[in-house]
């Protein structure tokens, strides 16, 4: 049966479908994911401002949550709009007795990008207080920054500097967002790696309708799929500036393109290809132009090869190495990542293997025993992942065909690697259960 990442979204509603609950839906399909959601407030606005708003009791926030959790616990969470404390608090709770181990986004929203008033006057306390400390990364934007340090946060350095200060009072990670930055806008990502800047540019002018929450909940629902915080921002941003560019005007505002037009199927095929291309990009959500042998995005270039067909994965262990391969062409160009590739139209998965292992190797005469099987958010769609523990080869490992590198690492010593599906299995390896 398939599956996808479950995001339960907790915030307000929108009437004009451009932000809050709205937005955070679409962003959320658009990335592979399936969205729950949790009303915290009922608002009275359109793409060009707030005019009211009505909270929900929290009892009733609470118990939307639990509802969801009831049909199986989502993978990831993303809480916007709050609007007061009781809500707040009780969300906390909710989250810290549920969902402490799941990926938590923060998007603190207390000014909408309008400029009006979202939430209850000094609610930054609460949230610093109650939410802060359980965030996987929290997002704030500049005004949401000085609300957070009680300082001025207007340019790159104090944009730095309150990336520190935000992540010692608890949140793991940090996103200032910088929208609102004089000239150019960049966003500044602090991680225990340190400081990443996303520098971008104006790709409309004047403001766009729900592009914090769109963000927020991109970003939950690429962490839920495994991926660091940084390739979660970075891949965010990836499909908000494209739907930026395919931004459309209402008459007091402007509202994200979320989706282009998919239209209908054409009325004739051949009935000979084995999958639909799509009408757009997986990555940016550009559209797909014809172009041979591969279509490709308008927007972002990307080469759409398929809808990819399963995948083998190769686990090479010798006494307490593993053999690691890095990446000769893209995507995840340059990156280490288990030895394997697609399976050909046809091809069963153990031959795949065979030649695979021969292609990317070198090695020969080796016995392979199907081990259990992964899955993948690749940036050509998801795919299956067979997993073959290789022994008795023959031959010395030289990195061929679309490896450049062949490394043997001890099992404690691998880093992260190029796909999270990869990740997952290398903390088996570490443990031992593989």
């Amino acid at each position: 049966m398939k599956s996808r990442p479950v995001i339960l979204l907790v915030g307000g509603t929108d009437p004009s479908g451009g932000a809050g609950l709205a937005a955070d839906l679409k962003s959320c399909s658009a990335l592979g994911g399936h969205g729950c959601i949790s009303v915290t407030a009922i608002t009275i606005q359109n793409s060009g401002g707030v005019d009211s708003w009505l909270p929900i009791p929290w009892e009733i926030v609470s118990a939307q949550m639990l509802a969801t959790d009831a049909d199986g616990k989502p993978h990831g969470i993303k809480t916007g709009m709050l609007g007061s404390s009781d809500v707040v608090i009780n969300v906390a709770e909710v989250i810290r007795s549920k969902f402490g181990d799941i990926p938590f986004v923060l998007d603190p929203v207390m000014v909408a990008g309008s400029g009006d008033d979202l939430a209850e006057k000094s609610l930054e306390t609460v949230i610093k207080e109650h939410l802060l400390p359980l965030a996987t990364l929290v997002t704030p934007n500049l005004d949401e920054a000085e609300a957070f340090t009680g300082k001025p946060v207007r340019d790159k350095a104090a944009m730095e500097k309150a990336a520190y200060e935000i992540q010692a009072m608890g949140a793991e990670n940090v996103l200032i967002k910088g929208g609102h930055l004089k000239g150019e806008p960049a966003d500044v990502l602090l991680t225990k790696n340190g400081i990443t800047w996303f520098p971008g540019s104006r790709i409309i002018p004047g403001k766009v309708h729900g592009t914090g929450c769109t963000l927020a909940a991109s970003c939950a629902t690429l962490l839920a799929e495994g991926y660091s915080p940084e390739k979660a921002v970075y891949k965010s941003l990836v499909y908000l500036r494209g739907i930026i560019a395919g931004s459309f005007n209402r008459k007091l505002g402007t509202l994200l393109g979320h989706f282009p037009a998919a239209g209908p199927l054409p009325e004739k095929t051949d009935g000979s290809a084995f999958y639909n291309t799509p009408r757009f990009c997986p990555s940016c959500a550009g559209e797909l132009i014809k172009s041979e042998p591969h279509p490709i995005c308008s927007r972002c270039g990307l080469v759409f090869y398929r809808n990819p067909l399963p995948a083998v994965i190769l686990i090479l262990q010798r006494k307490d190495e593993i053999l690691l391969a890095r990446r000769r062409e893209p995507p995840a160009r340059g990156e280490l990542g288990l030895p394997g590739g697609f399976i050909d139209s046809g091809e069963h998965p153990e031959h795949a293997a065979k030649r695979e292992l021969e292609e990317e190797t070198t090695l020969t005469g080796a016995s392979f025993e199907l081990i259990g099987a992964e899955r993948d958010h690749t940036d050509y769609g998801s795919v299956v992942l067979y997993i073959y523990k290789v022994s008795n080869w023959k031959g010395t490992a030289i990195a061929s065909d679309d490896v450049s590198q062949l490394i043997w690492t001890k099992k404690e010593d691998i880093p992260q690697l190029a796909f999270p599906a990869h990740d997952r299995i290398a903390e088996l390896i570490k443990n031992e259960r593989s």
